[in-house]
């Protein structure tokens, strides 16, 4: 009886043959270690070939040279960021230093910059295989300057498999390497690169800002002649010579026109309360008064006395000029006395001070007229300005607009004039230095260099173990036939009394 028969029958009896599953051992261990062990020769026919064949690979792989270079960043004057309008007070903006080394390291990364370092050699040294894989790929579709640009393009992709640039966090270094079979080309090539790097980091920030800033100015300029235009029809049309400064005379004209009808009334008055004080006054005065007496024999006695006065220095008073002047003297005395005191002919003329009254009342008539026509003019002048004013009022919404307009223009113009300058300036400083980008360490050609050939090895023991593995166990676990007592104990649940070998 077989090992997969059912014992439970008994002897003799024989039944049906019937259609079975086939059933799967239930493998321990132990059985599994000895299932590969069966299966050592599927699983040396998987691991040699995989094996030898990543040997081979890694044996012919060649030794690498790795050139390395390090470059200051800091932040210079063309990250710095200057709005084009408003006002100089504006802060400045500046990208952090994150970003800093972000942005040099995608200048670093560009492929332009690959294009113009590989320039500078001869692509058979660089990459000696490249001229005949672009041959095989492009040599049927492709000629002249159409097959040189897809060799270009196929060596700035070799380069960047070869090439890497990288920064830690918040420190202002970028690292940059090269791989190369020759140490010395490695060493060539990164240092062109980091010249090429320089060149179109200049390029870059060149003239960038200046060329818009000239393009807008120009723009606004136009504005700004337009706006002057518009201005000057306004004027024009409103016959307006200088807005502001007539608005600023007639606004004195009228305070003086004002002031002036002011005082012209409070002068009036007066000029009426005089004028009727004065018409009062000249009522109780005479219009004739006594001007004198015709009277001279009072004036002749003084004459004489004085003549006597004089006569007696020269001559004594017995002396006969002497008593002749005093005799005389004697008959004026006793003339007067006689009458009583001095007459003569009395005259009547006009009183001076009703004349001076009268000709008050005249000049304060003639003033007062005066008042009434310079009070009708000024009356007549304050609303003219009032008139004026008003016009100008309703007019300066509209000017003030276009004078607004016009200064922001000019504004503009200026700042963006100024801001082109410095534009200018800044692009020329920065084609001629880069204080703010420094090389640390250049490359040289490294002496010591890496092959993969040891990683390569095991990575190829690596793999052809696993395949091996997976062969063997893949052999074992599908076998139906039960390698052990044991196992078949575990699957069926029947004792195994012995086992048998067979012959």
């Amino acid at each position: 009886m077989s090992m997969t028969e059912d014992w439970s029958r008994e002897p003799g009896r024989r039944e049906t043959p019937r259609q079975r599953t086939p059933v799967h051992p239930r493998l321990g261990l132990a059985d599994v270690l000895l299932q590969l062990w069966r299966a050592m020769g599927l699983m040396l026919l998987v691991f040699l070939p995989i094996f030898l064949a990543g040997m081979m690979l890694a044996f012919s792989m060649k030794k690498e040279f790795t050139a390395r270079t390090r470059v200051l960043v800091s932040l210079g004057d063309e990250y710095v960021f200057r709005p084009s309008v408003g006002p100089e007070s504006q802060q400045p903006l500046s990208p952090g230093m994150d970003s800093l080394i972000q942005s040099e390291l995608e200048m670093l990364r560009s492929p332009v910059v690959a294009r113009e370092a590989l320039k500078r050699f001869d692509l058979n040294r660089v990459f000696p295989k490249l001229r005949a894989a672009c041959g095989q790929e492009f040599g049927a579709r492709l000629s002249g300057d159409q097959f040189e640009e897809a060799c270009n393009q196929l060596a700035v992709r070799a380069f960047h498999k070869k090439f890497g640039a990288g920064a830690a966090p918040q420190i202002p270094v970028i690292s940059a390497t090269y791989t190369h079979e020759d140490p010395a080309v490695a060493a060539e090539v990164l240092n062109a690169v980091v010249g090429a790097y320089f060149t179109y980091r200049s390029t870059v920030f060149a003239d960038g800002n200046s060329s818009g800033l000239a393009e807008q100015r120009g723009r606004f300029e136009g504005e700004l002649k337009a706006a002057d235009e518009a201005l000057k029809a306004f004027l024009l049309d409103n016959g307006i010579g200088n807005f502001d400064a007539e608005r600023d005379t007639v606004r004195q004209l009228y305070q003086f026109a004002s002031s002036d009808l002011r005082a012209v009334e409070a002068r009036i008055h007066l000029v009426d309360g005089q004028l009727a004080a004065s018409r009062r006054q000249i009522r109780t005065i005479p219009a004739e008064l006594d001007l004198y007496v015709d009277d001279t024999s009072q004036q002749t006695l003084m004459d004489l006395r004085l003549e006597r006065e004089d006569k007696l220095s020269r001559y004594t008073e017995d002396s006969r000029v002497i008593r002749e002047i005093d005799k005389r003297i004697a008959q004026a005395e006793a003339y007067l006395a006689e009458r009583g005191g001095a007459q003569g002919t009395v005259r009547r003329g006009p009183n001076p001070l009703f004349q001076q009254v009268e000709t008050s009342i005249k000049t304060l008539e003639a003033e007062a007229a005066s008042l009434q026509s310079q009070h009708s003019e000024l009356v007549r002048q304050v609303a003219d300005f009032e008139a004026r004013q008003q016009r100008l009022s309703e007019l300066e919404p509209g000017y003030q607009e276009l004078v607004r307009t016009r200064d922001v223009l000019d504004r503009n113009v200026t700042t963006l004039a100024e801001r082109e300058i410095e534009a200018r300036a800044r692009s020329q400083l920065v084609e001629k230095s880069f204080n703010n980008i420094r090389i640390l360490e250049p490359a040289v050609a490294p002496v010591k260099g890496t092959s993969l050939k040891l990683p390569v090895a095991v990575l190829a023991l690596l793999v052809a173990g696993f395949s091996a593995l997976m062969a063997g166990l893949a052999r074992a676990l599908t076998r139906t036939r039960f390698s052990t007592g044991r196992s078949l104990e575990r699957t069926l649940g029947i004792p195994v009394v012995a086992a048998v070998r067979p012959l």
